[in-house]
């Protein structure tokens, strides 16, 4: 009997730290609710929680099955803090069973290239070729790329006209952020089957390596302003890549030095690219014409990033996509960052994140029309 009471005192003190342990994680999904709605320049530590959305959420779901065993009244802790957040669950997770039937359509892609791994010499024209095989068979009227790579003259690795030809879209507008020898060039690049009427650009004065321009295109759903944006990214170096590396050893780093960086270079990107957003932001707002926002945002639908736009706009991954919808496959913790917005004016259908491995990004598309 003295056995059984001891074993049943020891199996309530267990239940009392998993019982904290779950109010722990409630409090910082909450947490990572906030971070969408405060600023990372007034306060930026709630963005770190949003970032770990899903870790948080993966373990709020350990603890529903594990009350359901152990304690079923306690399974509401975790279940009313989902709740309260559900609609960030449905930024993640996408379910579309049906698609809308549009009429006036048009298809857009959005691409961050990677530069076509420019310089992987040995990989970096079947790179590239694979690529202009894809972007052939999309087929689309309207393709948004970032880290896009052109070189003038005698070039002996042929991009923007290869793309013109290929992709019979003779309208385009580009913007160059980086300028190295022999005239190459990086930035962002919209190429489009329809005629652009007006461009324009946004520059971040806190980014001269980042950049969003917005193109006025002319076509049947009449004229439409498409924005074409890279955020600013947390630019890691190669050491802070090896922090991610499970065969590194563990004493690569005294003193946790490279977590601590790690962790700067996370603050100055959350605060970086609020103001880039609110500035992209306040140009949709004014916009004459309804609105397609194509991008690399390097930030997760958990963030106030990703809120600047999903407050204005329409989400095509949510409206019309499945899944996860994953699209950074780069050497850190894999999330979605690419997007496509669009606003009230239309409907998306078709939404694809595609199984394409030529990038550290996933090439995304969907049907946007009326």
């Amino acid at each position: 009997m003295k056995v059984k009471t001891e074993e049943k005192s020891k199996l309530g003190i267990v239940l009392k730290l998993f019982l904290w342990g779950n109010i722990l994680n409630s409090l910082a999904l909450i947490a990572a609710y906030l971070a969408t709605h405060i600023s990372p320049n007034s306060f930026p530590y709630f963005s770190y929680f949003g970032l770990a959305y899903p870790i948080w959420l993966g373990i709020a779901l350990f603890f529903i099955v594990f009350w359901i065993v152990f304690r079923r009244k306690f399974i509401w802790i975790s279940i009313l803090t989902i709740l309260i957040g559900f609609s960030h669950l449905l930024h993640f997770f996408a379910f579309n069973f049906s698609d809308a039937t549009l009429d006036s359509k048009v298809k857009v892609v959005s691409y961050n290239v990677h530069i076509f791994n420019l310089y992987d010499l040995e990989n970096r024209v079947n790179n590239r070729n694979a690529i202009f095989d894809f972007l052939k068979e999309e087929d689309a009227g309207i393709y948004c790329f970032q880290e896009f790579y052109h070189q003038e003259g005698s070039a002996n690795f042929v991009t923007k006209d290869s793309m013109v030809n290929l992709l019979k879209t003779p309208y385009y507008h580009e913007r160059y952020t980086h300028e190295l020898t022999n005239k190459r060039y990086f930035g962002v690049a919209t190429f489009s089957k329809f005629p652009i009427a007006n461009k324009g650009e946004i520059p971040f004065e806190n980014d001269p390596h980042n950049f969003c321009i917005y193109s006025d295109i002319v076509m049947d759903l009449d004229t439409i302003r498409v924005f074409n944006a890279h955020i600013g990214s947390i630019r890691l170096q190669d050491d802070d890549y090896r922090f991610f590396n499970e065969d590194a050893p563990e004493d690569l780093y005294p003193n946790n030095e490279v977590g601590q960086r790690i962790l700067k270079r996370l603050k100055v990107g959350f605060e970086k690219r609020a103001l880039q957003a609110e500035k992209i932001a306040l140009e949709i707002e004014k916009s004459p014409y309804p609105v397609i926002l194509c991008g690399d945002l390097n930030d997760t639908p958990v963030s106030y990033c990703y809120r600047q736009f999903n407050r204005l706009l329409n989400d095509a991954f949510v409206e019309s996509g499945n899944g996860v919808g994953t699209t950074y496959i780069g050497e850190v913790p894999s999330n979605r960052i690419d997007y496509i917005f669009y606003s009230d004016d239309f409907e998306s259908s078709g939404f694809m994140t595609h199984d394409l491995d030529c990038s550290d990004h996933k090439p995304i598309s969907c049907v946007i029309g009326r």
